[in-house]
C-alpha cells in the first residue's frame, strides 16, 4: 500500500511540472551521465547522447542541476552547465549541409552566369572592333576616292584653262588675219580703182 501511494505521488510530482516542460540540447562534447537526484551524492542512473534533444522539467534550488524528460519517456537529472538552449551541431548539420549545397548552387550559378556575362560583352566587343574597323576601310576608301576626284577635278580644270587659252590665241589669230587683209585690201584697192577711172577716161 505504501509502494502505491509513493508511485502516486511520484506520478502527481512528474505532472505537476509538465507545464513548465521546455525543449533543451545535450552539449556535444560526450555522451553525458545522467544521475538520480540534483547533486553529486545521487548515483547514476543512465545516459543520454551528446547532441540529444530533451525536455526540461524542472530545475534544482541551487540551479546546478536540472531534472529532463528523454526520449524514452523517463526522467533524469542532468548538470544544468551541459544543457545548450540552441539545437546541437548534431540538430543542425543538416540544415547547415542543406543551406551550404543551397550557397555553393548559388555561387556556381553566379560564376556561371558572370562567365555567360563576360562571353556576351567580348562577343560584342569583337563585333564593335569589327564594325570599327570596316567603318575604318570605308573611310580610307572615301579619302582615296576623294583625292582621285579631285586630281581628276584639277586635270579638268587645267584642260579647261589650256582650251580658253587656246581659245583666245585662235580669236587673236583671226583678228589679226583679219586686220591683216583688211589692211592689204585697203593698200591694193586703191591702186585698183583708179586704173580703172584712167582707162574710162581714155574711152
Amino acid at each position: 500500500m505504501k509502494k502505491q501511494n509513493i508511485i502516486g505521488i511520484l506520478s502527481l510530482f512528474a505532472i505537476s511540472f509538465d507545464g513548465y516542460a521546455i525543449d533543451k540540447y545535450v552539449t556535444d562534447n560526450v555522451d553525458i551521465y545522467l544521475r538520480r537526484g540534483p547533486g553529486s551524492q545521487y548515483a547514476y542512473s543512465n545516459s543520454v547522447k551528446a547532441g540529444e534533444k530533451v525536455v526540461e522539467l524542472e530545475k534544482s534550488a541551487d540551479g546546478k542541476y536540472t531534472r529532463i524528460q528523454l526520449n524514452n519517456g523517463n526522467a533524469a537529472w542532468i548538470e544544468t552547465i551541459k544543457l545548450n538552449e540552441q539545437p546541437s551541431y548534431k540538430e543542425r548539420f543538416p540544415a547547415l549541409e542543406a543551406k551550404l549545397t543551397e550557397y555553393q548552387d548559388k555561387i556556381d550559378n553566379a560564376e556561371a552566369n558572370q562567365q555567360k556575362l563576360v562571353g556576351d560583352y567580348v562577343q560584342k566587343l569583337q563585333a564593335a572592333e569589327k564594325s570599327i574597323e570596316t567603318l575604318q576601310n570605308r573611310n580610307q576608301a572615301l579619302e582615296q576616292q576623294v583625292k582621285e576626284q579631285g586630281a581628276q577635278i584639277e586635270s579638268m580644270l587645267n584642260q579647261v584653262d589650256d582650251k580658253r587659252r587656246d581659245l583666245i590665241v585662235t580669236w587673236f589669230t583671226y583678228g589679226g588675219l583679219v586686220a591683216g587683209g583688211g589692211l592689204i585690201l585697203g593698200l591694193i584697192l586703191p591702186r585698183i580703182i583708179p586704173s580703172r577711172r584712167k582707162k574710162d577716161r581714155w574711152m
